[in-house]
């Protein structure tokens, strides 16, 4: 047995002949709808990163789906999407037990779920550059959460005890809907916490 089996994957088509072996997959400008790709993604029962990049002609796409089976997958640690269209945050997400990084970027996603809190092991939290306009009612009982990013969003609410009060980093960068005070109000209210800008 080769003990420096290929772990990590550029193609879903490579990845599905050993998906077993497959523990990051990395899949850059993908242009296809995955709706009907849940067989192949339960298949990657050892996927530990999961990072796609949308190419920008899936963007007109609008029946767009991820599969859920992705959260079937339990040693699922990262997952990266960038520049997909969804308009709706998934659901599956919340099934991902092991999750500890959350990226989401470039979507027209305009809501978080109060469900977001069922992932007790999140440590970073990006919803960025997409319509977000509130921050989810749970958020605040997110204890191991350390990180959160949302720049270029539509937030006008930075009230101190919508966030986890142990964060060590807030991204409010790029687009500006809140009101300065409100800011610097923020930054008084969580001095030990770094925010931006």
């Amino acid at each position: 047995m080769n003990i420096f089996q290929k772990t990590k994957f550029s193609s879903l088509i490579e990845a599905s002949k050993k998906p077993k072996n497959c523990r990051k997959l990395s899949l850059i400008f993908y242009d296809e709808n995955l709706k009907n790709k849940g067989e192949v993604f339960s298949k990657f029962i050892n996927l530990e990163v999961l990072e796609m990049q949308a190419h920008p002609s899936i963007y007109n796409m609008d029946d767009f789906e991820f599969p859920a089976e992705i959260g079937r997958l339990k040693k699922l640690k990262k997952i990266s999407f960038l520049n997909f269209p969804l308009k709706i945050f998934p659901e599956w997400i919340f099934n991902t037990e092991s999750l500890q990084y959350l990226m989401i970027r470039g979507s027209d996603i305009d809501t978080i779920p109060d469900s977001i809190s069922r992932l007790e092991k999140l440590k970073t939290l990006r919803i960025e550059n997409c319509p977000l306009n509130k921050i989810p009612k749970t958020l605040y009982q997110m204890n191991r959460l350390k990180i959160l990013g949302l720049s270029d969003t539509k937030l006008t609410d930075l009230r101190s005890d919508l966030f986890p009060s142990n964060l060590k980093e807030i991204n409010f960068s790029g687009t500006k809907r809140y009101k300065n005070e409100d800011l610097e109000y923020l930054k008084i209210k969580m001095a030990k916490t770094k925010i931006y800008p």
